[in-house]
């Protein structure tokens, strides 16, 4: 059903989706699926150089790729402490470049020390890319000290980018609950207000009958097979919480 759905509310224990187009649609029970956006880097040459030296995971095909080469990781969390970590096992170097000027302020303390002591990774803070160049590929990348100006060129074939998501998440109401980032909660992560008459089922959000998968959803790891292989749990859960009817 090709529609975009601009508000969700609720009739008594029915969930109630209401269109840009067309006439509101009522169920008996909702999954929540709808992602989350990556931010992108404000950065020229960025989006011409996507998927061919620029990256938003670092599995083993990346890693592998970039192997005896060196790499910039962006960002200041966990994702890219633990990205940083990762590929250097495999890169000659990794440079991570941080706007901020603490390590430890986006970072878990354990993973900001093991990256600290990890061999082959520079620290670059008060920094961000100023520009990317290549032709086909991604050949080399500016870092700019925020604080300076100075200004450095790296020959790189691969920028991983970890900067955050915003997940799509606007259009629902408070009564699904949502943490800080706006990410949905489901589970045992739920405050104070539950599913009534039981323990929500792993990913039943704060409503009764409401479930997320994927990246929308508090604490999933973002990765396609993590996303498909929720989709497939919640539908179990659904079936459960359609029996109780």
């Amino acid at each position: 059903m090709p529609a975009r759905v601009t508000k969700l509310a609720f009739d008594g224990p029915y969930p109630v989706l209401e269109l840009e187009e067309g006439e509101p649609v009522v169920a008996k029970c909702l999954l929540i699926a709808t992602g989350a956006k990556y931010r992108r880097l404000p950065v020229e040459g960025c989006a011409q150089f996507e998927s061919c030296g620029v990256y938003y995971a670092a599995t083993f095909n990346e890693a592998d790729s970039c192997r005896d080469q060196d790499v910039i990781v962006v960002g200041g969390g966990n994702s890219a402490g633990q990205a940083a970590v990762f590929l250097a096992s495999h890169a000659r170097r990794v440079l991570v470049v941080i706007r901020g000027s603490d390590l430890y302020d986006g970072m878990s303390s354990y993973l900001a020390k093991r990256l600290e002591d990890t061999q082959h990774v520079e620290i670059h803070l008060n920094s961000e890319i100023a520009q990317m160049r290549g032709d086909a590929f991604l050949a080399e990348a500016d870092i700019r000290n925020r604080k300076t100006g100075e200004q450095r060129t790296i020959v790189t074939q691969a920028v991983f980018s970890f900067i955050g998501a915003t997940p799509r998440t606007e259009w629902l109401p408070d009564e699904i609950q949502k943490d800080a980032k706006g990410f949905v909660l489901t589970g045992s992560s739920i405050r104070d207000a539950r599913p009534a008459g039981r323990d929500p089922f792993h990913l039943e959000t704060s409503r009764r009958g409401v479930f997320a998968a994927g990246d929308v959803r508090a604490g999933s790891i973002k990765r396609v097979a993590s996303a498909v292989g929720e989709g497939s749990m919640a539908i179990q859960f659904v079936h459960e919480y359609l029996k109780e009817l």
